[in-house]
């Protein structure tokens, strides 16, 4: 009974530091764990490893090939004797096709690597704004959170003015609908909320989130410049750097293909042991015998020039795509720049005087129409008013975190 105690208090405690841990999951932790735990990256990953086996595989040599035949001229009728030949050949090429297979499947894994780290690089662009997502849905929930807990306090107050015949029964009703209508729009907001969280969980790989941590959006102090976000762009984005070892396979895939074209050359040895010949009209004495020789391809099939002709188009899709992956990066740049640029200027202006005097409104609104020098409805209008500006900043700020 002492072990079950003990074991039952060290899986409490295994729990409760685990939901704490998912609790207080912070934006770094988050980010780490996308890149350890998220099942499609890893396996993408796997690619990779494909990719260097086969740049093993590229290395092999042409296979020798060995040869072994016997012969029986009619040895046992008319004692013609016996025969055992043995040969070894090999194929040589002069086109260095070994070299050029090594070449593209060099440039074939650096073309992988360079995908998996765009991948990688989209991935956390998806987590960033999943978790920005997360940030916005609780802090908008903090926020109609208030206004519920406030609304029912009027709702309350009503409750208690009705009683005692200081207020009409139908304002009173309006301030208890108001108020479960907002405790109704934040149960779908938490809702809400509770899926980014799943979202959240399925880019760590399952991992169950409980919360994040509460914390800002990750932020930078860099200024950025309209020219040098293009530089910055163009030297760390991982899928351009794609796209440009792309066109440098195609090329290496038609030096490849030119290579397996070129004249190739069989060498051959060989080695005979002949059986004595008994035959009375013809004797022969047993002997050996050496043979060496060559083989030259009469290459017909070079005069298709279709897989060239596919190789050479294969580089002008390169270099093609390698033109519209630069054009994407300077479209998607400016786009996400001229939303940083606007959101920014969103931020600016809420962190003046806007907050602050929507929060003052409310206040006085409420207080005005606990005092009877307001209306239910003057409340409400306030309270919308602060909540739709207190929204347009969590959005704004959503769309500013680095």
């Amino acid at each position: 009974m002492k072990y079950s105690k003990l074991f039952i208090i060290s899986v409490l405690l295994a729990c409760i530091s685990a939901a704490s841990y998912a609790q207080e999951l912070t934006y770094n932790q988050f980010i780490k764990l996308v890149a350890e735990k998220n099942a499609a990256y890893l396996a993408e990953k796997y690619n990779v490893d494909i990719a260097t086996a086969n740049v093993q595989a590229a290395k092999v040599f042409n296979d020798p090939e060995l040869s072994v035949g016997y012969g029986n001229n009619e040895d046992w009728s008319l004692q013609m004797g016996q025969s055992v030949e043995v040969e070894l050949s090999y194929n040589i090429n002069f086109g260095g096709v070994r070299r050029a297979r090594i070449n593209a499947a060099n440039s074939e894994k650096e073309v992988t690597e360079a995908s998996v780290n765009a991948y990688l690089c989209n991935l956390r662009s998806e987590a960033g704004q999943a978790w920005a997502e997360a940030w916005r849905l609780r802090e908008s929930c903090k926020v109609l959170e208030a206004n519920v807990i406030d609304m029912e306090k009027i709702a309350q107050g009503d409750s208690i003015r009705l009683s005692v015949g200081d207020l009409g029964r139908t304002d009173a009703m309006q301030s208890k609908l108001e108020a479960q209508t907002l405790r109704h729009e934040l149960i779908a907001l938490e809702a809400e909320y509770m899926n980014a969280l799943l979202n959240l969980s399925y880019l760590i790989g399952g991992e169950k989130v409980e919360g994040i941590a509460n914390q800002g959006l990750p932020t930078s102090s860099n200024t950025y410049t309209e020219p040098g976000i293009y530089q910055t762009a163009e030297a760390n984005r991982a899928d351009l750097r794609a796209a440009e070892l792309s066109q440098v396979l195609s090329e290496n895939n038609m030096k490849l293909v030119k290579a397996s074209r070129a004249m190739e050359l069989g060498l051959s040895l060989g080695y005979s042991w002949n059986k004595e010949v008994r035959n009375e009209i013809a004797p022969a004495p047993k002997f050996n015998g050496f043979s060496i020789g060559f083989s030259v391809p009469l290459k017909f099939s070079n005069s298709n020039k279709g897989e060239l002709n596919a190789a050479r188009q294969a580089i002008m899709q390169s270099q093609q795509a390698l033109l519209s992956a630069r054009q994407q990066v300077h479209m998607e740049v400016a786009q996400a720049f001229n939303n940083y640029k606007t959101s920014k200027k969103v931020m600016e202006q809420y962190n003046g005087s806007i907050l602050q005097d929507a929060k003052e409104i409310l206040e006085s609104r409420k207080i005005g129409y606990q005092n009877g020098e307001n209306s239910l409805i003057e409340v409400i209008t306030a309270q919308q008013s602060y909540q739709e500006v207190m929204q347009a900043y969590i959005d704004a700020a959503s769309q500013c975190y680095v």
